[in-house]
């Protein structure tokens, strides 16, 4: 397509669409989501620890996979994380500014990859509009996920990437910026692969011809790798790809045990062929990737009250992918290597669909929408005239605003209110109550119901973490007890009606923070002083004592 020159008019508009993008990620952050989540608490508090000590919550130092709650997050988003920290102290802005930055930065380089592949000013304007309205995207960059920071390295190294099809030397930033999206989040390690070798497929002859700046790249790639691959190859590794394995996904132990049952006491040849764990594994790995790209899950509940799309994207994005054989081979099979692979984190994982996993897919989708959106205007300008062109963009813009106030209000208005405990709301207010009262008291018994509590009282307490590094567990520290929820295989639980509060007392005056549940299982044994609400959440927690 033929390049068009810079104008005032496309620079407004990419103005207008940036400050959309920055509105719909930064508009009420602190407030929505109502509180910070049990990851996002953990990320800002090992982020506060490193500021303050050069150590995570366990002592290690500069440590490039964390603990944690022995998931052993990436390292990249707590260190990111640090310098708001520093600014902002431990609060919720500061937690989430990161991943806020980050999505709007990825607005922008949908602009930059769309310009690389369309080669048109104006019309690489379409796909970043739709990523900045993206409702995929504006629900992870709200909050301190890992995988958005993932997603933009990934997106700034496929700028780089398309760069330096024309410039080669473009190829550093390039593999450095994919490098940089390993250590933010597990997923792009199924991504980035099959990118990198479809890149040196198609560009072998340039790859060998500039053999001094291939050599310096993969040099230098592979020496920034290195702590991460030798991280990636240690138990903490490891138990991490364990965790979230295909292998533990519950739809592939009942299917193997169904597949052993059809094989019965004297299975014949064609019978171990067909029911095998093998065939189970690969059934299960196929049905996690159809649970991601449904319908179901795309358009309606991906985000929790909406879809990761909008509804009219169902007929714009075949536009898009049937406009793929406009564009350069090059862009055309990495956009379908792109959208095919990042399904692959959901597919060979648990507890699917799962759109964190996934969100790498999020900037395709939008990409294609906006190849749709252009495709339909150029089919409408070619068969008829520019007036009807311009008539089917309107229609189009307005089919845009007439499905985003739905999206807007599921996700600012209706999702934080129905959903705001499965956010973590009341946590702050209990670490405030807690705070308020703990001197009147020799020992406090927080529920774990919920979420692990311990991380809550570090952040919102602002907790000394060389204090906590040398006396305190998840389970304990100062004068606090941690209990167990229904979920967890070992600790106290305080749901068990057989459970001897005054051995959790030893003698002391003790107050319990105690979920709803498990204050009416030990009713009789309490006498409640207090209720604590979150933001928009009634009654998360009862206080009490014993009678």
């Amino acid at each position: 397509m033929k390049q068009i020159k810079k104008s005032p008019a496309v620079w407004l508009l990419f103005t207008v669409i940036l400050t959309v993008g920055i509105y719909l990620r930064f508009d009420r952050l602190t407030q929505i989501p109502p509180s910070l989540s049990h990851d996002e608490t953990a990320i800002a508090y090992n982020a506060y620890s490193i500021l303050k000590t050069g150590k995570d919550e366990y002592g290690a130092g500069y440590p490039l996979l964390f603990r944690s709650f022995d998931d052993y997050k990436l390292p990249g988003m707590v260190y990111a994380t640090v310098p708001m920290v520093a600014l902002f102290g431990l609060s919720e802005l500061s937690a989430r500014l990161p991943s806020a930055i980050f999505g709007v930065l990825s607005v922008v380089l949908m602009y930059g990859i769309a310009l690389e592949i369309l080669k048109n000013r104006k019309q690489a304007l379409i796909p970043m509009l739709v990523f900045a309205v993206s409702p995929w995207h504006i629900n992870f960059s709200r909050q301190l996920f890992e995988s958005n920071g993932a997603v933009f390295w990934f997106m700034l190294g496929t700028y780089f990437m398309l760069r330096s099809i024309k410039k080669y030397s473009f190829i550093l930033p390039a593999g450095l910026s994919f490098v940089a999206a390993l250590y933010f989040y597990y997923s792009v390690r199924l991504v980035i692969p099959f990118v990198g070798l479809f890149y040196l497929i198609y560009l072998r002859k340039v790859i060998i011809k500039e053999w001094k700046i291939t050599l310096l790249t993969a040099v230098i790639c592979l020496l920034a790798f290195f702590p991460m691959g030798r991280e990636m190859l240690s138990p903490g590794g490891m138990e991490r790809i364990s965790i979230v394995s295909v292998v533990n996904d519950p739809n592939y132990h009942k299917l193997r045990e169904e597949y052993v049952n059809k094989m019965g006491i004297t299975p014949t040849l064609i019978q171990k062929i067909v029911y095998n764990r093998r065939v189970a594994l690969a059934q299960t790995i196929v049905d996690n990737y159809a649970k991601n790209i449904s319908p179901h899950n795309l358009f309606v509940t991906g985000t929790g009250t909406y879809g990761t799309l909008y509804p009219i994207e169902a007929i714009l994005i075949p536009l898009g992918l049937l406009s793929l054989t406009t564009l350069s081979p090059f862009a055309a099979v990495f956009i379908c290597i792109w959208l095919f692979t990042a399904f692959l984190p959901g597919a060979f994982s648990v507890n699917q669909p799962n759109t964190l996993r996934t969100l790498i897919a999020a900037p395709v989708f939008s990409l294609i929408t906006g190849l749709g959106i252009l495709s339909l205007y150029g089919y409408v300008k070619q068969k008829n005239s520019v007036k009807a062109a311009t008539l089917s963009a309107i229609l189009m813009g307005i089919a845009f605003l007439l499905v985003f106030p739905k999206f807007h209000y599921a996700y600012f208005v209706d999702n934080p209110t129905k959903n705001a405990l499965s956010f973590g709301d009341g946590y702050k207010q209990m670490a405030g109550y807690v705070r308020a009262h703990e001197t009147e008291y020799d020992r406090v018994v927080i529920s774990g119901y919920y979420w692990r509590p311990y991380v809550f009282m570090l952040y919102w307490n602002a907790v000394d973490p060389t204090f906590y590094q040398q006396s305190g567990t998840r389970e304990h520290f100062g004068k606090y007890l941690f209990t167990a929820a229904t979920w967890d295989t070992n600790g106290i639980k305080l749901m068990d009606p057989k459970l001897d509060l005054t051995a959790l007392t030893e003698g002391e005056k003790t107050l319990f923070i105690l979920s709803k549940p498990e204050y009416a299982v030990h009713e009789k044994a309490f006498e409640k002083v207090g209720d604590i609400s979150g933001r928009y959440t009634p009654g998360v927690f009862i206080a009490a004592t014993l009678r």
